[in-house]
Formats: C-alpha cells, structure tokens, sequence
C-alpha cells in the first residue's frame, strides 16, 4: 500500500509541471514566457518575434488585440512555433506547437 501511495504521488508530482505549464513556455535558454508579461518582457527574453498581427481597435473603446509568431526551441530543442497574445499591452495567452522536421 506505501509503495501504491508512493507510485501515485510520484505521478501526480510528474503531471502538475503540464497542469501549471498552460499559457506559457519555456524557452532553449530557460527563459519563460507567460501570462502577464509586457510586450518588452517578451522582446527582451524572445526577441524580434517573425511575425505579428493585430486586431480590434487602435483608438477608442476597446482594447486592441496583438498576436505575435516566433519560432522557439523549448528546453529540450524542440523546435516549435509560439504565438503570444497581448491585450492592452500585456500578455493574455501563450500557445506553443511542436514543428515537424522536414
């Protein structure tokens, strides 16, 4: 029974690291990009994004809505395409997707 509670705590303590993980992403450097950073905490840890997009308004109500593109390892040199998005000049989502080798 101490080695099944042992087994079982081991996992869940594996699995947490996915769990916390959810909009952000570590970096080949160890540099972590995630929600609530500012657009020059990003630059600073990412660098010169390849590409960026922007929706929704730039004056008036609303807030404007910008998508940045990079094409990062993660830590284990995975490379994989990670777009950041920013809502009023900070970070609201990290999604990141592993690239295939050609």
């Amino acid at each position: 029974m101490k080695k099944y509670i042992l087994g079982l705590c081991a996992a869940l303590a594996m699995a947490a690291p996915v769990t916390w993980a959810s909009d952000s992403f570590r970096l080949e450097n160890g540099q972590l990009l995630e929600k609530g950073m500012t657009k020059a905490e990003v630059l600073d840890v990412a660098g010169k994004p390849k590409l960026k997009d922007s929706q929704g308004k730039s004056r008036g109500v609303g807030l404007k809505k910008e998508v940045w593109t990079f094409y990062a390892n993660n830590t284990f040199g995975t490379p994989h395409i990670v777009t950041v998005t920013f809502e009023g000049g900070s970070v609201t989502k990290v999604a990141a997707k592993a690239r295939t080798r050609p």
